[in-house]
């Protein structure tokens, strides 16, 4: 019987420990799309830079955020696994923003 309630113990925490993991990544992950989208659109309609040009200046780890600039809406879209995504776009009197 003690061995049934240590299984259950050992189980309840293993399933709450991968729980926190995956809010974990998925809260970075939203972090780092949203600074991908508005890092990248300053740096292309604010400082007139390709995109090739701005993905260089990338620190490391940050390869893997994809972006997508859209010329003609004036926006930057980061996204991590093309499931978590930001935008940001850029205004002539505010500059670029995450928009909700």
């Amino acid at each position: 019987m003690r061995k049934l309630h240590y299984f259950i113990v050992g189980g309840a925490v293993l399933v709450l420990g991968l729980a926190y993991l995956a809010w974990a990544t998925v809260s970075s992950a939203s972090v780092g799309a949203a600074a991908m989208a508005k890092v990248t659109c300053s740096c292309v309609f604010i400082d007139g830079r390709s995109l090739e040009d701005c993905r260089a200046d990338d620190p490391p780890g940050f390869e893997s955020i994809q972006v997508v600039v859209d010329q003609s809406e004036k926006t930057a879209t980061g996204s991590v696994f093309a499931l978590i995504k930001s935008r940001a776009k850029f205004n002539e009197q505010f500059g670029c923003t995450l928009e909700p």
